[in-house]
């Protein structure tokens, strides 16, 4: 018995690059979990002695900043892209179709910003007895970044695209106390050039 060679169709991915460029509406509030908050959590899981964190919230401040390779002040890539991908059935978009059909390029998107500023807050201890506590978080005013994007065009338009990070930016938003976390910060906006 002999078999025949098939012919195999490609089905080539019509991909396209674009460059967003994102302004901050509301400040940008960071809170990167402290290398340190992980490594204590880690150990209390496998019962091992776990020292008190006995820093002021100023020594904490720098951890709780996102830094770009070089050593400049950024955010993650994807915080855009779960933003986008979390809105997607608001504008009749699945959030598989956007998940699989957009890259937001790099690691930590390097941010521009006017000021930067401490915010000054009470929260509540974890636990049972959840004791009020002062938190501080870098705030970023003025802020500003530009997305290098790679979108599947079969599936998704630029158009589509800017309309995703518009949504995300008013309903998701980025860092601490956004309003996807009944928050008003980090929320964002595509840049038009009107």
């Amino acid at each position: 018995m002999s078999k025949k060679n098939e012919d195999v169709k490609l089905h080539r991915l019509k991909k396209k690059r674009m460059q967003v460029k994102i302004k901050g509406v509301t400040p940008l509030l960071m809170e990167k979990m402290d290398p340190t908050v992980a490594e204590r959590y880690d150990k209390k899981k496998s019962h091992q002695t776990v020292k008190e964190d006995t820093r002021s919230e100023e020594e904490k401040l720098k951890d709780k900043i996102h830094y770009t390779e070089d050593g400049n002040i950024g955010f993650p890539a994807a915080g855009f892209k779960q933003g986008m991908v979390e809105v997607a059935p608001y504008l009749d978009m699945y959030k598989k179709h956007v998940r699989g059909s957009v890259r937001v390029l790099g690691n930590i998107i390097p941010i521009d910003f006017e000021k930067q500023t401490v915010n000054t807050a009470i929260g509540k201890t974890s636990g049972r007895n959840q004791s009020p506590r002062l938190i501080k978080r870098p705030e970023f005013r003025g802020w500003s970044c530009t997305l290098d994007i790679i979108y599947n065009a079969d599936v998704l338009s630029a158009e589509q695209i800017v309309n995703l990070l518009n949504w995300a930016g008013f309903q998701q938003g980025l860092g601490g106390w956004r309003p996807e976390c009944e928050g008003t910060y980090g929320q964002y906006e595509v840049e038009t050039s009107n």
